[in-house]
């Protein structure tokens, strides 16, 4: 018989939002009240180069005083590198984790929360082409050709203050080129050859230019066309309760993307933005079939930038619409399109002034926004379809307490049409204890607001198993209109420091997650005698660890980097379990080192080692019981068994404006334990060329 487990924790209580409150008024409202305190030491060190960001809060500010823990990606290192997309990017980022599901799907996951807990923006906007998709989706770190990319910024950490739900676990902000005043821009091939069947053959050409039409006017415009063969056999064939399931490392992909920008500055302090973005995406069958799926996104957005007084208001108004066909085997013909639309009008108002001859910069702002979702795919026989609408009022404010010490306040009021009002506050301090060094702090809440699918009853989603958890698969999951969203209470604490030839930094983090959004087994069961599971608010998640980085120049042409995450805690709880389980396929160890060697002045060579352990919270089948005595499954996904990836890489410049990139991807074809239903990308030689003009 099926287990009854108890029910869930519900939202916050009123204490807790009468709390939420207080202390975001208490952060934006102290520094005006607290003195002057004792100026820094004078052998502070000044930095020749600083990283201004813009991600981790809503002033401009350098890597170490950003009241966050940041990392910045420049063009200059994504080009050393020679990565072929984002993913190989951010492998290097502390307390970052790519994910991957028993679909083999790399997904961006921080701190040990799932990788629905990461948010994606483009110069600061939402992209929400991935609503199209229940699972396999592979386009949001696809979004924007690396040609066209000037920097990313990586906020580890909640930032629901700033941007809302979603944004629990962390950040990654991709900032594209600007127009330039005289014409530019790069293209850029490439190919990799597969040596093993746990990857494919793949191919790309990307193309970025800008440059003036006319005084005061310039446009931009870039391009990709990339494709990744479709898998030509699995890799495993896995027996389940529901039949023998083959398993692919990767879908085959065709990419077609066109976007432009065009800017226009009448006069000074005073910018307006046109951008539009067209692409396409054709997932492969596995084995020479039809394609599988046809994904289209369309994006426009007006924007505009007006220096009023001593501040400056940016406003932007954007709409995106996705579509996602399948195909139908049994008709030979596409499927009606899953379609997702999104409209959002976001304005700010950012500005410095004095508070008792300390200087407070801040933030003020707000939002509207729209989504709807008409899903004919979800459930035979039933559209899944429905709207929310959602207003923000935002605000952020800097107070210099002193020459050493920053006090960082934000609070946000959402209401969310079908939660009614929401109230995340936000308290950060940075620490100049001199010589290059800060001590950072903060405390945080952040919210998951259910998505459209969940919320309805009428939607169904069969798993083979990662979504039965604790139990074993397959299932199926229906929606639920009772959910709650899902809040979390986040603290960090951290030292950075900036030297001349060397850079660290050192966190640990604790999030500690109420109404976690997951699935409960019913005491329903399809015709077939399939479980079916509902979605509903389990009673905890908490994650916990450390993550650190450093950077050495050993001298002017070699650089030394390494990165380290350590999960001590990823788990959920709820109801009769017994034993909790981890709440992403997260290793508990993950170690990146690398070299970089200028060789020659057009000579860099590279060579980069990760390790990435046993699972955080691994759980052992045998002999463990949920309530009742029905043995519970493993997670899919797990690893018991630490592996390496080691990536070399060389770039040669031909000439001035030609680059070529060669590098071996997976050296050694490094791969997790044979039991685990998931791989690696095998071992993959590469060659690219840049040109620039």
């Amino acid at each position: 018989m099926p287990v009854q487990l108890s029910p869930a924790r519900r939202g916050p209580s009123a204490f807790r939002s009468t709390r939420a409150l207080l202390l975001g008024l208490t952060a934006l409202t102290l520094p005006a009240m607290v003195q002057a305190q004792d100026a820094a030491p004078e052998d502070q060190i000044q930095l020749d180069k600083v990283v201004i960001v813009t991600s981790a809060s809503s002033i401009a500010t350098s890597i170490q005083d950003a009241p966050a823990s940041i990392t910045v990606i420049g063009q200059d290192k994504i080009e050393a590198s020679g990565a072929r997309d984002l993913k190989d990017v951010l492998r290097t980022v502390p307390g970052l984790n790519l994910t991957r599901g028993n679909n083999a799907i790399s997904s961006v996951s921080f701190r040990g929360m799932p990788a629905g807990r990461t948010l994606t923006l483009v110069d600061g906007k939402r992209i929400s082409s991935s609503n199209t998709f229940s699972r396999h989706y592979q386009g949001d770190l696809q979004t924007v050709p690396l040609d066209a990319i000037e920097r990313i910024e990586v906020v580890r950490g909640p930032m629901s203050t700033l941007y809302g739900s979603d944004a629990m676990g962390g950040v990654i902000n991709i900032i594209t080129k600007k127009g330039s005043d005289v014409w530019s821009g790069s293209v850029t091939t490439e190919f990799g050859f597969a040596d093993s069947n746990t990857t494919a053959d793949n191919r790309n050409i990307s193309a970025y230019i800008s440059g003036p039409l006319a005084e005061n006017i310039s446009l931009a415009i870039w391009a990709k066309l990339a494709e990744i063969d479709a898998p030509k056999a699995p890799y495993a064939i896995v027996p389940g309760r529901g039949g023998d399931t083959p398993l692919y490392t990767s879908n085959g992909i065709k990419t077609k993307t066109l976007g432009t920008r065009l800017t226009w500055t009448p006069q000074q302090g005073v910018e307006w933005g046109a951008e539009a973005q067209f692409s396409r995406d054709n997932y492969l069958a596995d084995s020479n079939g039809h394609d599988t799926n046809e994904v289209t996104k369309s994006s426009f957005s007006l924007s505009n930038e007006w220096q009023i007084g001593a501040g400056t208001l940016s406003s932007y108004l954007r709409y995106e619409d996705s579509k996602n066909k399948s195909w139908n085997g049994t008709t030979l013909n596409w499927d009606p399109a899953i379609k997702y639309t999104t409209t959002t009008l976001e304005s700010r108002y950012t500005a410095s002034t004095e508070l008792g001859g300390r200087t407070l910069d801040y933030t003020v702002g707000g939002l509207i926004s729209r989504e709807k979702l008409v899903d004919p795919a979800a459930t035979a026989g039933t559209i899944v379809e429905g709207s929310v609408d959602t207003v923000a009022l935002y605000g952020e404010g800097r107070f210099a307490v002193s020459d050493a010490l920053s006090l960082t306040g934000g609070l946000r009021y959402d209401h969310h049409e079908k939660y009614g009002n929401h109230v995340t506050p936000r308290i950060y301090a940075n620490y100049d204890l001199g010589s290059g060094l800060m001590l950072k702090a903060g405390y945080s809440q952040a919210f998951v607001a259910p998505d459209l699918r969940s919320l309805n009853p009428n939607y169904q989603l069969n798993s083979r198993g990662n979504g039965c958890k604790p139990y074993q698969g397959p299932c199926t999951i229906v929606g639920n209109p009772n959910l709650k969203p899902e809040t979390s209470d986040n603290y960090e604490i951290g030292l950075n420091y900036q030297g001349d030839r060397t850079e660290w930094e050192i966190t640990a983090f604790y999030n500690d997650v109420e109404n976690m959004i997951s699935a409960r087994r019913t005491n329903r069961t399809l015709p077939d005698g399939t479980p079916i599971f509902e979605r509903d608010n389990f009673d905890y998640g908490k994650t916990a660890g450390i993550e650190a980085g450093l950077e050495h120049r050993i001298n002017d042409d070699l650089t030394w980097t390494n990165s380290l995450t350590y999960i001590a805690k990823s788990e959920f709880k709820y109801g009769d379990f017994s034993t909790a389980y981890p709440m992403a396929t997260t290793p508990k160890w993950n170690i990146t080192t690398g070299l970089a060697w200028q060789a020659t002045e057009q000579l860099n060579l590279s060579a980069e080692v990760n390790y990435i352990g046993k699972q955080a919270g691994y759980v052992i089948a045998d002999g463990l019981q949920v309530g009742g005595g029905e043995q519970a499954s493993v997670p899919p996904g797990q690893n018991s068994k630490a592996y390496y990836l080691v990536n070399v890489a060389a770039a040669y410049d031909l000439t001035k404006t030609a680059r070529l990139n060669v590098g071996v991807d997976n050296l050694f074809n490094g791969q997790p334990q044979s039991q685990v239903d998931y791989r690696e990308n095998g071992r993959l030689f590469t060659l690219g060329l840049t040109t620039r003009f």
